[in-house]
């Protein structure tokens, strides 16, 4: 027999905790997850002896704005988080295989070596060109018909790269950064609208004290026993005005039903009920990417690490993304005698490393961070997370995409998830909580 209950969740990632916590306590719901624990990517470990090796499997960090999203649910949950050290603040990018600051102001910018003076004085061109082409195009069309190929390849490819591991010509610039191209819209240009809104506060980077599973692990002990843990979700269908959600815990009878998985498992789950919706949700490609934790001696890393970390331009030839500075970010992640780095491989560059073997990486990054970072020696400890299909390509198509799934879902359904408007934790955050308003209201 089935159970009743007017919400099912489907998925404990951050968007389905934080949807479920949005709701309220009074909320008749349950929320069910495949895995031994919740938090879907979002994950903290330790390793040695005594566990004095903290290191984060998933965001290494979050960005915060000043209101909303996941400034709102940490205060709820009588959170606290932090900003980097001070020291944590510079931002590398590699240039002829040497780590250079990267630009944080127009005139750091002209002062760089990463561009020559003609792609400087391109750049400078910058307020004389159309505002409306290329807003609707690739990253590659906009940025450069805005400030030039140099500035592409030198700057915004390892951007891109390292926040969403993709190709610059394939992904969308609106489906990306919506709000850039919104300001270029209204005020005319990049520069123009750096200069109109200077003084407006940025989003900070911030995060939890003990590691970014903080969060879920809050919001899981809030929901108590309505998460079930185990409980994967084999079917779904329609039954007259509600659903039937079959799980390994039994089925239930929902009035609504909210998905906060991936895409394919979305599009799997609802083919045979809503195909139109399952096709459209199942033509999202997506980025593997695989991250590798090394633990070392401070003595034997050359460099200072006294930044955030590093990030690679395709032009490079290099087959690794860039590296992380994590005990850099967060000191408390190991003994000050350590520290605790974190490379990040694969995405549209090289999809195949996620299928490396343990030598082949670890090869890469004696070759490629050893030299970089004038790195002495094997590491004390390594950890390799291969995360297959996981970062969605928000790719020219995707606009329409997401406009089309709106449409093809029905009131009773909610999707949430890093595969339809935006990746980081905080947009995700704040969707959720959006989304769990309109419902309960």
């Amino acid at each position: 027999m089935a159970i009743d209950v007017d919400t099912v969740v489907v998925g404990a990632g951050i968007s389905g905790l934080a949807y479920a916590h949005a709701r309220g306590p009074a909320a008749e719901i349950v929320v069910l997850e495949s895995a031994a624990r919740a938090g879907g990517l979002v994950e903290t470990r330790r390793t040695g002896e005594r566990g004095e090796f903290r290191y984060e499997m998933g965001p290494e960090s979050l960005r915060f704005e000043l209101k909303g999203g996941l400034t709102d649910m940490l205060g709820e949950l009588a959170l606290a988080a932090h900003r980097p050290p001070d020291t944590a603040s510079r931002r590398f990018l590699v240039c002829h295989r040497k780590l250079v600051d990267a630009p944080r102001s127009p005139p750091t910018l002209l002062a760089s070596p990463l561009l020559t003076w003609r792609g400087k004085l391109r750049l400078l061109a910058e307020p004389l060109r159309d505002p409306r082409r290329g807003n609707d195009g690739s990253i590659a069309d906009f940025v450069r018909h805005r400030i030039g190929q140099e500035a592409l390849d030198a700057l915004l490819d390892p951007l891109v790269s390292g926040l969403h591991a993709g190709d610059p010509a394939q992904l969308s610039m609106r489906a990306c950064f919506p709000r850039l191209v919104e300001k270029v819209e209204t005020h005319g240009g990049l520069f123009r609208a750096l200069f109109k809104t200077r003084g407006e506060p940025a989003p900070s980077v911030m995060k939890p004290a003990g590691g970014c599973q903080a969060i879920t692990d809050a919001l899981a002990a809030r929901l108590g026993d309505k998460l079930r843990l185990r409980a994967a979700v084999s079917a779904l269908a329609r039954d007259g005005e509600h659903w039937r959600v079959t799980s390994t815990l039994g089925e239930y009878r929902a009035r609504r039903v909210v998905l906060a998985v991936a895409s394919s498992t979305a599009a799997r789950l609802l083919t045979p009920s809503l195909p139109e919706l399952g096709r459209i949700i199942g033509t999202i490609s997506a980025e593997n990417v695989v991250s590798l934790v090394h633990v070392r001696r401070r003595a034997d890393v050359g460099h200072s690490l006294d930044g955030f970390g590093y990030l690679v331009a395709s032009r490079e030839k290099l087959r690794h993304l860039g590296t992380l500075f994590s005990s850099s970010i967060a000191p408390d992640a190991c003994p000050s005698s350590h520290v605790v780095l974190r490379t990040l491989l694969g995405g549209a560059r090289a999809p195949e490393l996620v299928d490396a073997s343990e030598a082949e990486l670890a090869d890469i990054i004696e070759c490629e961070v050893g030299g970089l970072l004038s790195l002495r020696g094997a590491p004390l400890f390594a950890s390799i997370q291969r995360w297959r299909a996981t970062l969605p390509r928000f790719d020219l198509q995707h606009p329409s995409r997401v406009e089309a799934i709106e449409r093809a879902t029905p009131p009773s359904l909610g999707l949430v998830g890093n595969w339809l408007r935006g990746i980081g934790v905080n947009h995700l955050a704040a969707s959720a909580r959006a989304l769990a308003a309109r419902h309960a209201s």
